[in-house]
């Protein structure tokens, strides 16, 4: 009869146990940065570092999370190109490193990319477009790329960078990349990561002149 009784204590402990477990499944959130990713190398003989480049994505979205608050739980596809060839034959510029497009982000030679010390920065300033265009985001082209690069500060879009550059349109986009960085540098000053990804959500549901007018009581465009 002891037996008995003891059983169905323990056995009503279990319950609470249980009812508990499947508690916290349902009201603790997935973390931020689990991506779905996967890799497509152009080349059957271009092996890469996928656990680099993982545990790099990894801390991206982390970052991109933290500042934005925006959904990071993306289906991305990395196309790894073996050579600078098939990256132009894709159209993709001489100078860059990387492209977003489409849910797709087209990768230079890792190993190259890792030998030049660039491969972090270039893979986390892409899945930062890719993190904006999934989420339904439109932003101008000058504050999305001055944004990756408040985030990545220390990444450069130019894949071969002079510091004399000849040609003029390679020179233009550099001028580009770096008025952008300033100006989202200023806009930023003294904005708190709150206040940054307030801004963030509220882009997303209001558009990006509205959330400026609201936050910075300004209108850029």
């Amino acid at each position: 009869m002891n037996l008995t009784v003891e059983d169905e204590y323990h056995c009503s402990k279990r319950r609470v146990t249980l009812a508990t477990v499947v508690f916290l499944l349902i009201t603790i959130p997935t973390p931020a940065w689990c991506l779905s990713t996967t890799y497509v190398a152009l080349s059957g003989q271009l092996q890469y570092p996928q656990l680099e480049m993982e545990q790099c994505l990894k801390r991206a979205a982390d970052t991109i999370y933290f500042y934005t608050g925006l959904n990071t739980e993306i289906n991305i596809r990395v196309i790894l190109h073996p050579n600078g060839f098939t990256f132009h034959k894709h159209a993709f510029p001489n100078w860059s490193a990387a492209v977003y497009r489409e849910g797709e982000i087209h990768l230079r030679n890792p190993h190259l990319l890792l030998k030049k010390g660039i491969l972090e920065n270039t893979l986390s300033h892409e899945l930062f477009h890719a993190v904006i265009h999934q989420n339904g985001i439109i932003l101008p082209q000058w504050f999305e790329e001055g944004f990756a690069h408040f985030l990545f500060s220390t990444s450069s879009p130019m894949f071969s960078h002079k510091e004399n550059c000849s040609d003029s349109n390679e020179s233009g986009v550099l001028d580009f990349y770096n008025n952008s960085s300033i100006m989202v540098r200023k806009l930023m000053k003294e904005k708190s990561q709150r206040e940054i990804q307030d801004f963030f959500l509220f882009c997303k549901e209001n558009g990006f002149i509205a959330a400026t007018q609201k936050y910075f009581k300004i209108s850029v465009y």
